[in-house]
């Protein structure tokens, strides 16, 4: 999907969600066309990418996907292991199936996006939440991706940036 058919797609659900969380519609839109590649891998409703943990009692979907890890003994934390290579910069790079939070509506996935970055780890970002480029830093920091902080802020900004002016 563009950017253009992105945001008139979702950025009205996202608007609408972001003035009850109090968070900017712009870096929750800039964050969710990163982790759903512009809304065509969006799982359920879940364009952030959301796994279903232990604890998690709604609907889930499981989906083949990677992930990356400094180590080769996360493979336990899957549903199935498909393989595990290191990569060039000396990570594991593993094919799993994984299990995801599958919501029935748009907006109840942003709102429980919202909720994800209302943990306690998050609490310093929140200072910054106005500041697209700052905010992703500072999650990004707090642990929100495996992503260098600077490299992820840099990517979500210049999403946003191309949000901005379709």
């Amino acid at each position: 999907m563009r950017p253009a058919e992105f945001k008139r797609r979702f950025y009205p659900a996202i608007e609408r969600v972001c003035a009850q969380t109090g968070l900017n519609p712009l870096f929750v839109a800039a964050q969710a066309a990163l982790e759903s590649g512009w809304g065509d891998k969006a799982i359920g409703n879940n364009l952030f990418g959301i796994t279903a943990g232990d604890k998690w009692a709604g609907k889930r979907q499981t989906v083949r996907t990677f992930e990356y890890f400094a180590d080769d003994r996360q493979g336990g934390r899957f549903e199935r292991v498909y393989s595990i290579s290191r990569t060039a910069d000396g990570r594991y790079r593993y094919e799993v199936d994984r299990a995801f939070r599958d919501y029935d509506t748009l907006e109840e996935g942003i709102r429980d996006h919202a909720k994800v970055l209302s943990a306690k780890r998050y609490a310093p970002a929140m200072a910054y939440r106005n500041d697209v480029m700052r905010f992703a830093y500072e999650i990004a920091r707090a642990g929100y991706c495996t992503a260098d902080p600077t490299d992820y802020a840099n990517l979500i900004s210049e999403i946003a940036r191309m949000i901005e002016r379709v």
